[in-house]
């Protein structure tokens, strides 16, 4: 089994995101390391720590629980293998719905967004820091596509997802900006839209991270 598959296997049963931090302390690996072999084959020895380490946490969840969604919650759809890099752009390999994240329908309402047609993905890199930061969760609302001056979309550059804060300038120009200094921001001409692949996916309505 590759690292990724079981990743997204867990992460579907303890219903939250599984870091590569949590990957890089069960295999007693550093971060860099477990991030590298995200895409290989685990050795037996490998998917055995793996198993004993998070089996706990599921144990725990059950016996807690967690899995219960009662009508004041709603179901947002998290996205296996989907990644909005916030550096130079991360290649989109798999679209498929792994787990689903239980939101109040209060929150939902206090953060406008259509649940039908929003999804959780998670964040890469660190041109948006510090406002995001790698790994942090994103909830997208695909139905606001529409640019608004300063505010975060996530958005694909040829084949390629990003968070970013967009502003508009008159008539055809989109500014794409990081809120790290050391990235340049650009722009990108939309009456040349034929020759280059631009597209704003949804506004990102909230973030989160877990405490470190």
């Amino acid at each position: 089994m590759k690292l990724n598959k079981f990743i997204e296997e867990i992460t579907g049963e303890l219903k939250r995101k599984i870091s590569y931090t949590d990957i890089a302390e069960a295999l007693d690996v550093s971060r860099q390391y477990a991030n590298q072999i995200k895409n290989k084959d685990l050795s037996e020895e490998q998917l055995e720590k793996l198993k004993k380490y998070f089996n706990c946490d599921l144990a725990n969840a059950k016996s807690q629980n967690i899995e219960v969604v009662t009508d004041d919650c709603i179901n947002i759809p998290i996205l296996g293998g989907v990644s909005a890099s916030m550096g130079y752009g991360v290649t989109v390999y798999d679209e498929q719905q792994t787990a689903s994240y239980s939101i109040s329908k209060k929150l939902a309402a206090d953060l406008d967004i259509n649940p039908k047609k929003t999804e959780m993905i998670f964040a890469q890199g660190d041109s948006m820091l510090p406002t995001i930061d790698g790994g942090d969760s994103l909830l997208i609302d695909h139905s606001r596509k529409e640019i608004h001056d300063g505010k975060i979309y996530c958005v694909r550059i040829e084949g390629q997802l990003y968070a970013k804060r967009l502003q508009k300038i008159p008539p055809n120009t989109v500014r794409v900006v990081s809120d790290n200094d050391k990235y340049r921001s650009f722009e990108i001409d939309l009456s040349q839209k034929i020759d280059y692949d631009f597209e704003v996916i949804g506004e990102v309505r909230w973030w989160g991270r877990v405490a470190r």
